[in-house]
């Protein structure tokens, strides 16, 4: 079994797969029209079961390496939002999906929390998941599957922190450190710049809301002929 060397940011194997979804992205948007209502839903029911099928593996390989995984990062969550929105596509649940797929995923996708680079096991289902995340978001919006709105950005903003405020009671009482609220990841990230602990949180919910209204800005592009509606 080839040995895994230790995760370099924007080494070979993470620029390579930076390049991969970049392509897969790119792909969706330009063949949208391709994507016919049998396609459609046959793609969606695939990309969910993949999805959810690489979670529940990368929960049995951590049990049997000893480890004690429990799925509550907010990307956990928003792969399970995406793996609903994708199977029952219904106008909230895709919201989180896209907004979620859109900012946390993409940043982890630029900087992954990872100790080891491919062909790690870890490696390639942490890629599986935030890659799938973001393409799935990008799927959801090309076949108008989400729709969002001004409302949508606040709406989104209010769930995240319902995310952090019960993140937060569980980091004190376990001392874990889901949605990196008691310390900054082990890996370079955007969050070495928002300051010490704890101001940095107040400065990731400032961005947060920020890359929102950033994610929001194709549709402000694409349909602005929709009144009443941005």
């Amino acid at each position: 079994m080839a040995t895994a060397h230790p995760f370099a940011l924007f080494g070979t194997d993470h620029v390579a797969v930076l390049a991969l979804v970049a392509g897969a992205m790119v792909a969706l948007i330009i063949g949208r029209r391709w994507i016919t209502e049998p396609r459609d839903r046959w793609l969606r029911r695939v990309a969910a079961i993949v999805l959810l099928s690489n979670e529940v593996i990368a929960l049995i390989v951590a049990v049997l390496q000893g480890r004690a995984r429990v799925p509550l990062q907010l990307c956990d969550v928003a792969l399970f939002a995406t793996v609903w929105a994708l199977w029952w596509p219904k106008h909230r649940m895709s919201e989180l999906a896209y907004f979620w797929g859109m900012t946390g995923s993409v940043q982890a996708l630029l900087t992954p929390d990872l100790r080891e680079s491919f062909p790690s096991y870890w490696w390639i289902t942490f890629f599986i998941v935030h890659g799938g995340v973001v393409c799935s978001a990008v799927y959801l919006a090309v076949t108008d599957r989400v729709r969002p709105t001004i409302r949508s950005i606040w709406y989104v903003f209010g769930v995240s922190n319902v995310y952090v405020l019960v993140a937060g009671c569980l980091n004190g009482i376990y001392g874990t450190n889901y949605g990196y609220l008691a310390h900054k990841p082990s890996q370079p990230s955007l969050l070495d710049y928002f300051g010490p602990w704890p101001y940095y949180i107040g400065v990731m919910e400032i961005a947060a809301l920020g890359l929102f209204f950033l994610a929001y800005l194709p549709f402000m592009w694409v349909r602005p002929q929709r009144s009443g509606t941005y």
